[in-house]
């Protein structure tokens, strides 16, 4: 197949220099976001005959030179320091001190030594890499392909490679999925629509991948959109912020998408949503108030439970600062900001009431709980449970003579982490 090549030398040369004067003169296209995948090749370039002008960089317009140029100039923020033939590129390069090698990189040029260029948006985990150019095939028009590393025969020329940067709110691309970092950890970007449109991403090796965080790190801000509701990240979980004011005023937050909180803590280990966790990890500690009102928390089975005796007032408290708030709708919502918190049940220890005697009933006393708590029952025998004795009420057995008897209570609601007492032991069981 033909790919494309610049005109003859002589046409270039007679037109080289008034190329050069309009650069100088200021007339060097400004590039607009590029984005990957789209062409944005300049209309007074590309709705013109192929070939019929030159571009600010002295390429023909619609060639791939002219489409690399571009890119570098708008992507890489390079200007390219000369212009020739696409079988040249790497042969001039490599005279003014570039790197030409077999390694692919994001933002450098794919070349063919037989006249061919074209730029390189991805480096991808399976061995390939997309790339976007134009007149592949003589059409003078934008294309993108994903192709095998080792198809440009003459490898790869490193102007000014695009550094992928992992600092939070760069968006990054991995696997075919683009990404926002946030705390170190990539977020899932479902829908370009709650990040403000469109960006540029650049692309992860296997490498870079793998060593970024799999959780965003305890403390970090995140605004998700579009309902605008703020969080703060506790054991990879996103922890309702009600108001900047109760966190101490306005903090630097990335900006993720709605659907991101939704769907975090996704059963699937493959899930592009496993970057967040549903709720807390368990052993996480957060805070509230400050001075003498400080209270820390521990987090476990997604509730808080108030560490009796936290540091001294004064002292640097070890966990997370979160809103008051977060704690106090704990276990009020099944979905939304105030449910990535579960409740705390508390009761008091159940009670058996009864003769202690061989066929006799003992009957269980759970204690008052919340409306809509499912109370179960378990009843033991010198602490190991007895099959089939799972109701409030239970006829002592001939088995359980001279044991102990006593019945385990679990109680459990929609929203609250489940709750296990267990009642005392009664004295030995008799015979009448």
């Amino acid at each position: 197949m033909q790919l494309s090549h610049g005109r003859t030398r002589a046409l270039r040369v007679m037109m080289s220099t008034v190329a050069a004067l309009a650069v100088v003169a200021g007339a060097l296209v400004v590039a607009p976001a590029a984005y990957a995948g789209v062409d944005d090749y300049p209309a007074k370039w590309r709705s013109i005959p192929r070939d019929s002008t030159f571009d600010s960089w002295g390429e023909y317009n619609r060639e791939c030179t002219s489409w690399v140029a571009w890119r570098l100039h708008g992507r890489n923020g390079f200007e390219m320091p000369f212009h020739a033939d696409a079988d040249q590129w790497g042969v001039k390069a490599k005279k003014l001190g570039y790197i030409v090698d077999r390694t692919p990189a994001v933002g450098a040029v794919a070349w063919w030594s037989w006249r061919h260029v074209a730029w390189v948006e991805a480096v991808n985990p399976d061995g390939s890499i997309t790339i976007e150019e134009y007149n592949h095939g003589s059409t003078g028009k934008y294309d993108e392909r994903t192709i095998p590393a080792s198809w440009p025969t003459g490898g790869y020329i490193h102007f000014k490679d695009i550094a992928t940067d992992f600092s939070d709110g760069k968006y990054i691309s991995y696997a075919g999925r683009v990404y926002r970092m946030a705390g170190g950890a990539p977020i899932f970007v479902s829908n370009w629509a709650d990040f403000g449109g469109k960006k540029v991403s650049a692309a992860a090796t296997p490498a870079q991948w793998h060593s970024l965080r799999l959780v965003p790190a305890d403390g970090t801000f995140l605004t998700a959109k579009p309902s605008g509701t703020i969080y703060r990240v506790v054991g990879g979980a996103p922890v309702m912020v009600s108001s900047w004011a109760a966190v101490g005023g306005s903090q630097p937050s990335v900006t993720v998408s709605d659907q991101d909180i939704a769907q975090a803590g996704p059963a699937s280990s493959s899930s592009p949503y496993k970057h967040l966790r549903y709720f807390p990890a368990d052993g996480s500690l957060v805070t509230t108030g400050s001075g003498a009102d400080a209270q820390l928390y521990r987090i476990t089975g997604g509730a808080a439970d108030l560490v009796p005796a936290p540091p001294a007032s004064g002292a640097q408290q070890p966990g997370v600062a979160i809103d008051p708030a977060a704690l106090l709708a704990a276990g009020t919502a099944l979905s939304g900001p105030a449910s990535h918190l579960k409740g705390v049940l508390a009761g008091a220890k159940p009670t058996t009431a009864g003769q202690r005697l061989v066929r006799y009933v003992l009957t269980a006393h759970a204690g008052r709980w919340p409306t809509g708590s499912k109370v179960t029952f378990q009843w033991t025998r010198n602490g190991v449970p007895i099959t089939q004795a799972h109701a409030s009420r239970y006829r002592l057995r001939p088995a359980d003579l001279r044991a102990h008897v006593s019945v385990i209570v679990t109680v459990a609601k929609p929203g609250f982490r489940s709750t296990t007492l267990t009642s005392s032991q009664t004295v030995a069981i008799r015979k009448l």
